[in-house]
């Protein structure tokens, strides 16, 4: 019988589950901040386009406007898929354990309370992310799942393992 090379026993309250869905908004995609910097910066030069001359003051205004504009309705997005998923949850998915096996060619993922039990191998992932928190397996491209560092036991070891079966799959951004 094959043992894993690491288990991982998880949670993920609703605090983390906040915490994710602003790291995939805005960090998920390093350009995505410097792109909406671009857009807002073009917005602000199309306001400014009536005049005959570049009011600098007034282009790095609205600019600054746009771009805080544009964040704030992000934020607000995030908090309300925040709020409709805790208030949506029939399954109980906040608090539960999920345990996680990592054998040298896959993963099985278990919960008991929701007596499920899911095996992956690593080629099926769409990526790994590390935050300062957390390792998030995304599974395409909108369904993530996530480990708490803190849930780990010993954390070198178990990145220098994941970092090797993601390769090419993995970004830090930690």
């Amino acid at each position: 019988m094959d043992v894993p090379k690491f288990t991982v026993k998880t949670t993920m309250e609703k605090e983390d589950y906040r915490k994710f869905l602003y790291i995939a908004a805005f960090f998920r995609n390093k350009t995505a901040l410097p792109m909406i910097a671009v857009i807002s910066l073009i917005g602000s030069l199309f306001i400014n386009l009536n005049s005959t001359e570049i009011n600098w003051l007034w282009l790095t205004i609205t600019w600054i406007l746009l771009f805080a504009l544009s964040v704030v309705a992000i934020c607000l997005k995030v908090e309300i898929k925040n709020k409709q998923r805790i208030s949506t949850d029939k399954t109980g998915t906040f608090g539960t354990v999920n345990t996680l096996e990592f054998y040298d060619d896959k993963v099985v993922i278990r919960n008991e309370s929701l007596n499920s039990t899911g095996e992956l191998k690593y080629s099926q992932f769409y990526e790994l992310l590390e935050s300062s928190d957390y390792f998030i397996f995304y599974l395409n491209m909108n369904q993530a799942s996530l480990i708490r560092k803190m849930d780990v036991d010993n954390i070198e070891d178990f990145k220098l393992f994941i970092k090797s079966k993601f390769a090419n799959n993995y970004k830090c951004m930690a």
